[in-house]
């Protein structure tokens, strides 16, 4: 049996329909509820890691206060004035070291002399030990005047640095003033927050810190992984920006990183400081209620499929009975017979459907004998002039009986389930004009039915034709005689050119081929309406067989040409063409096991190129 299917069927539609109305939703929500609460998440995320980061800005305002108020100390103390004062540069050396070796934040102190020349640099060693800087000590390094101008002016200068591998420097100058507050020299200390510092911040706030320079590198991190990342990482997460949100991934662990540039009060940036939170616990939650969510889709989803079946089952099974019908009419199937199981109006239709099949298929046998190819292009144009109004009527009663069906469904489910919106539902579906025009659509299907039927008993006179055969013939001889059955319409009006290339004879049911030419090239005929030129070709390509079959005509309009092969469909005028002869066509190369590909544009003409296999289908059916 011919197994060809709707491209769109009913309960297809109504699964559509079920998922757009359940699924669909359901997802939505359980997505859009995820996200909320992901972005909920973040948000206090992000609000969390911003009190960090200002608790972090406090802790550097009071690093640097201390460190002003420690440089006072020192540079006000008589024993390093006085050094200084006589350039006793040892005995200044060792007044340093002292103060480095009790001292433990601070990490540099240097002594300048009153010209602004480095005279000490002392330095604490990785092991807390404490060197001198000869290498600064002997060279010819000074402070710059404009540094000079404001520490001479204010008394004090601070400045903050960040080392390349290290981390932020905070450095205050002052200046030594000896007797009658003249300036004997230069005090800088240092103090450096590096490598030692965000982990003591990872330590107290239970967070990830990392230093970054001006490029957007960092220099220290609390996580050695975050030195791993390629350069271009980094600036393009933070993207110059002074305020950045963003996730970040650690040994298989996510991370919420906030990136924020910290100033003081006079609006001078301390560092650019990162700090990075575990998203472990957030996503652990957050997985759970991806879990529930999905338990109760799949819940619903459990209780709403076999609802789905029921009412498919009552909708299509009816309208399924037809279809069967139709494809076992066009697989030749005579002598079948359709139940009416629906109980209700659309019983009437089956019956009269099944009544006008048997009618319909008496004429087949007339469409297969070669020998009388022309006498049958007439017989077959006639009939389907013949036939088409009264199917016409029964086909374009369809869709309101179809419509019809399905609210009368609605409003007998209403009654079974909520009998006290009966009224409502009838009112809404129209209950009243249905009940009168059902049986007149009825009545209308009857008299098509009846008018088909005296048509197919006006066959009877004509002669019954063989049942077509797969036999091997000469593709040339069947175009040729299309043609001579169609010199009356092509005479003095259509100039043929023909191009039969020499190949072996294909294997094929030459009548129903030969009806195929007949369809496309009566069809390109007709497409010209004054003087024109038909193309035929024809060529081998291995195992397949081609035919061209090319016109010069008005062409078709794009919007058109996936629909030509749709039974029923037609561009010509009312009365002058039913649309099946194409779709008979398709199904007849299909039948081969070949192909129709058609090519048009509009104002220069269409071509259709048939492809069939040399040695016949594969599988060979009777018709």
């Amino acid at each position: 049996m011919n197994t060809k299917k709707a491209e769109k069927s009913l309960r297809s539609i109504l699964t559509l329909w079920f998922l757009a109305f359940t699924i669909i939703p359901l997802a939505f929500i359980s997505g859009y509820s995820t996200v909320l609460y992901e972005s909920s998440l973040n948000n206090e995320l992000q609000k969390r890691l911003e009190g960090n980061v200002r608790e972090v800005g406090v802790t550097l305002s009071e690093l640097e206060t201390y460190l002003v108020k420690l440089g006072k100390i020192h540079a006000s103390d008589p024993t390093l004035v006085y050094h200084v004062a006589t350039r006793n540069i040892p005995a200044s050396r060792r007044v340093v070291t002292e103060w480095l070796k009790t001292s433990p934040s601070t990490s540099r102190i240097v002594i300048f002399d009153r010209e602004g020349r480095l005279v000490v640099a002392q330095v604490r060693g990785q092991q807390n030990d404490v060197k001198s800087q000869s290498n600064l000590e002997a060279g010819d390094v000074f402070l710059a005047d404009s540094l000079i101008k404001e520490i001479n002016l204010k008394g004090q200068a601070t400045a903050r640095d960040i080392l390349p591998h290290s981390g932020l420097e905070l450095v205050a100058y002052t200046r030594i003033v000896g007797k009658d507050n003249r300036t004997v020299g230069y005090l800088e200390e240092a103090i450096e927050l590096g490598q030692s510092f965000v982990l003591q911040l990872k330590k107290r706030l239970n967070l990830e810190a990392v230093i970054f320079d001006e490029k957007s590198q960092p220099v220290a991190s609390s996580r050695d992984d975050f030195f791993l990342y390629p350069k271009e990482f980094f600036p393009e997460k933070i993207g110059g920006g002074t305020r950045t949100f963003f996730d970040i991934t650690s040994r298989d662990e996510s991370y919420g990183m906030i990136v924020r540039r910290i100033i003081d009060s006079d609006q001078r940036p301390f560092v650019t400081l990162g700090l990075a939170a575990s998203k472990k616990e957030s996503q652990q939650v957050l997985h759970r209620i991806k879990l529930t969510l999905l338990t109760i889709t799949i819940l619903i989803l459990i209780f709403l499929i076999p609802l789905l079946i029921y009412v498919s089952n009552r909708v299509v099974n009816p309208i399924n009975q037809l279809v069967e019908a139709t494809q076992r009419m066009e697989d030749g199937e005579v002598n079948f017979k359709l139940e009416d199981t629906s109980g209700t109006e659309i019983g009437i239709l089956i019956d009269s459907f099944g009544r006008m099949a048997k009618n319909i298929q008496s004429t087949q046998t007339t469409l297969v004998q070669s020998a009388k190819m022309a006498s049958l292009g007439q017989l077959v144009a006639g009939v389907a002039h013949e036939l088409n109004n009264p199917i016409g009527f029964i086909y374009s009663n369809m869709a309101h009986l179809r419509d019809y069906v399905q609210k009368l469904l609605l409003v007998l489910e209403t009654a079974e389930k909520n009998p006290g919106k009966l009224a409502e539902i009838k009112k809404q579906v129209e209950f009243d004009y249905i009940k009168d025009d059902f049986f007149k659509l009825i009545a209308s299907c009857e008299d098509g039915a009846r008018r088909t039927r005296d048509i197919v008993m006006g066959l009877r006179n004509f002669s019954r034709l063989d049942e077509a055969q797969l036999k091997r013939v000469n593709l040339k001889e069947g175009l040729q005689n299309t043609i001579k059955l169609l010199s009356g319409e092509l005479k003095n009006r259509i100039t043929l050119h023909e191009d039969y290339q020499d190949h072996n004879q294909v294997r094929c049911y030459a009548s129903q081929l030969n009806q195929v030419f007949m369809n496309i090239v009566s069809n390109a005929s007709q497409a010209i309406k004054k003087q024109g030129d038909i193309w035929i070709k024809t060529w081998e390509e291995g195992s397949w067989a081609f035919i061209s079959i090319r016109d010069n005509g008005p062409g078709i309009p794009k919007v058109d040409v996936d629909k030509i092969f749709d039974p029923f469909f037609t561009t010509k005028p009312v009365g002058a063409g039913t649309g099946l002869g194409l779709s008979i066509s398709y199904g007849i190369i299909q039948k081969h096991g070949g192909q129709i590909i058609v090519k048009s544009e509009v104002g220069k003409g269409t071509e259709f190129t048939i492809k069939v296999p040399v040695d016949g289908p594969s599988d060979e059916k009777s018709t």
